[in-house]
């Protein structure tokens, strides 16, 4: 699927609503609890790479995070961006593509991405983590060799290829497991250095 195809596609989805993406999944509450709760007790800057209508930056802001949101939806953008004023919660919304985010060097305490894992982007997501900064991350997985139609940087993660994509973080935690006919993979990243 093409930019444009996505792009309608996930607007379509978000303007027909998807409850299930309104509150933060359990995975990244646990996380961010075990890892960054102490660390960073009065916030810190924050991306959610594909972050829809911000399950888990709305959770960040209030907070007291800075958080940067980017999605490829404008739909998912303009509702989170409606959302946080009603919140009284300011966050930084880009409606574009992930690949096209102008990623800058050692910004981010803490990197997002809930199922939305474009192995082109990688290396940049990396150089935008600070030192000391955590990747939170869950994806889909090819668990039983099958998978469906994705362009070859979307495509559900193969086993163990999510720890081969991001060798200079520090594994935190790394689960795979099957879900249904699919499987899922949670994984905590820390990169080194302070």
């Amino acid at each position: 699927m093409e930019s444009n195809a996505q792009r309608s596609h996930w607007n379509l989805k978000y303007e027909q609503g998807l409850p299930s993406l309104e509150k933060p999944d359990p995975f990244f509450i646990s996380a961010f609890d075990q890892f960054l709760k102490d660390q960073l007790p009065h916030g810190g800057t924050a991306l959610d790479l594909a972050g829809g209508i911000g399950r888990h930056a709305l959770w960040l802001a209030e907070k007291s995070w800075h958080v940067t949101v980017i999605d490829i939806s404008e739909v998912a953008i303009h509702k989170l961006g409606q959302k946080a004023l009603d919140l009284g919660l300011a966050l930084n919304l880009f409606a574009r593509d992930a690949s096209e985010y102008s990623f800058e060097t050692a910004k981010f305490d803490l990197i997002v991405m809930f199922y939305h894992f474009d192995r082109s982007i990688c290396a940049k997501v990396l150089s935008a983590l600070k030192p000391g900064g955590f990747l939170i991350c869950k994806s889909s997985l090819i668990w039983d060799g099958s998978e469906g139609p994705a362009p070859a940087d979307l495509r559900p993660l193969a086993k163990n290829e999510i720890v081969a994509m991001l060798p200079t973080l520090q594994v935190m935690i790394h689960r795979e497991r099957p879900v249904g006919d699919r499987g899922v993979v949670e994984y905590v990243g820390m990169k080194s250095g302070m």
